[in-house]
């Protein structure tokens, strides 16, 4: 196998998964735990109870 079919057949590759994953960029963040405030400068950052 050359190494542009090699290449293409990895792309081919990292397509299918991303279709059949189907995951969403927001999947995962923690639902209004994070704060920013950029007027002030800060950031607050409320960690999930032990």
């Amino acid at each position: 196998m050359t190494l542009p079919g090699l290449a293409m057949l990895l792309l081919a590759a990292v397509a299918v998964d991303q279709m059949l994953l189907r995951d969403d960029e927001e999947d995962g963040a923690p639902p209004d735990r994070t704060v920013v405030d950029l007027g002030s400068g800060t950031a607050v950052v409320r960690l999930p109870a032990p």
